[in-house]
């Protein structure tokens, strides 16, 4: 079986892709690619990688697995997405990790899925957004917690993927940065879908109601349906021209002031960042989506 394991991370795709994906179930059926339910394989998923290793993942598990939560049996793909699955999301963070509970349920999740073809996919952000945003979403002693003990110019996501690759060594990686979404949205569809690249796929553009004025996205939708792009580049202008004139402000802000920076410290934390992005980009073992 080709799995395709989408593992977030928490605060950057919300559940769109998934979404998207569900909603043209019965379209990618047909080329044998099972979207399920994340109701079928969350709850069973988050258990076998919360017990282990105390409690060892058994053979045979993997068709057990397989067996409950495939809607059709002729499935050659499976599309799996739940972020949890790293850690739940006060754990995303440790004072300077990503997810250091993550390589060891990578490994659960290896021994649940071994002998399968599976390639882990994992949008990143940058942590100058992403710890803010967080403290915005756990709850306040936790974040006082998180925020008293949290080295953030230690933070890297290329060490998480790499100690996830250490953890799953067999398995294909291929990361994003967050921030690109709008950019690669259609490529992140069909490369996490698996389905043909002509395929006629609807909703596609609902994402962009998160971060667009009302009406915004069915202009960019009416737009690039009656004069199509000539090329990714082509297509990357019209958005970020549509973006720069119905880009909803209000959506997309952040309150860093939680996190009690200043302008430096986000300055230095983004500089970091970009410095992350081009070490992972040349790491091997690792497909970068960029745009």
């Amino acid at each position: 079986m080709d799995i395709a394991l989408h593992l977030g991370a928490h605060l950057t795709d919300e559940g769109r892709l998934l979404r998207c994906l569900t909603k043209n179930r019965t379209l990618l059926a047909e080329q044998g690619i099972d979207v399920p339910d994340r109701a079928n394989y969350r709850d069973m998923l988050l258990k076998l990688v919360s017990a282990y290793p105390e409690t060892p993942i058994e053979p045979g598990t993997d068709q057990i697995i397989l067996d409950s939560i495939l809607e059709d049996e002729n499935a050659t793909r499976l599309i799996l997405s739940e972020p949890d699955l790293l850690a739940w999301r006060g754990g995303a963070v440790r004072v300077a990790q990503f997810y250091p509970a993550a390589p060891q349920r990578m490994k659960a999740l290896r021994d649940c899925f071994i002998g399968h073809d599976v390639t882990v996919y994992l949008a990143i952000r940058n942590p100058a957004s992403f710890l803010p945003a967080l403290l915005n979403r756990v709850k306040r002693g936790h974040a006082e917690k998180i925020l008293g003990a949290v080295q953030p110019e230690n933070l890297r996501w290329s060490a998480l993927v790499e100690a996830l690759r250490a953890a799953w060594p067999e398995a294909q990686f291929t990361v994003w940065c967050d921030e690109d979404t709008p950019f690669i949205w259609h490529k992140l569809l069909q490369t996490v879908g698996g389905y043909h690249q002509d395929t006629p796929v609807t909703h596609s553009f609902e994402w962009f109601d998160e971060v667009m004025v009302p009406g915004g996205a069915e202009k960019l939708e009416h737009y690039l349906n009656t004069a199509p792009p000539v090329d990714d580049d082509h297509r990357q202008r019209v958005i970020g021209a549509f973006l720069d004139k119905f880009c909803d402000e209000a959506k997309i802000d952040v309150d860093v002031s939680v996190a009690g920076w200043d302008e430096e410290k986000v300055d230095l934390l983004s500089e970091l960042y970009e410095e992350d992005v081009t070490t992972l980009a040349s790491t091997n073992g690792v497909t970068m989506i960029q745009p």
